[in-house]
């Protein structure tokens, strides 16, 4: 089975996100991405920080508004799809910034996504990460 339609819905979820100072990010995109309420957990810090879709993209409006959020982007580096039948799990490796989009070196970290395929359309059910930190490394075979 092609993974193709995954790709797209990982790669609008990262571009939706995404977005230059002046602009905003198209968080309506994000939402039609997801099925329900969906489930997002950043386990980047010493306790998991969950969100549900809608907590999640009110807190980027907030940061937003208040000006404490000014830019970002996030990109896929590497990916790996395993599907079942009508379910689906990535491996997604990124990197971003809040900054500016030409640094060499930019933070990385691993997502993990779960897909479910409704109406013949595949749609983001859930997603945890992490960053990587000098305890956790990015293996390797996911950077070459």
């Amino acid at each position: 089975m092609t993974t193709r339609a995954i790709d797209y819905v990982t790669e609008d979820f990262y571009e939706s996100l995404s977005f230059q100072d002046g602009e905003l990010p198209d968080l309506e995109t994000v939402k039609e991405l997801f099925y329900g309420n969906g489930v997002l957990i950043n386990n980047s810090f010493a306790r998991p920080v969950e969100f549900t879709l809608e907590t999640f993209t009110q807190a980027i409006e907030s940061q937003v508004a208040e000006g404490n959020l000014q830019q970002f982007m996030q990109r896929e580096l590497f990916s790996k799809t395993d599907v079942f039948g009508k379910v689906a799990q990535r491996t997604s490796v990124y990197e971003y910034t809040f900054a500016d989009y030409g640094t060499d070196k930019l933070p990385r970290g691993i997502n993990y996504i779960q897909y479910i395929m409704v109406d013949d359309h595949w749609l983001i059910t859930s997603m945890v990460w992490s960053d990587e930190n000098e305890n956790y490394q990015i293996p390797e075979e996911y950077l070459s």
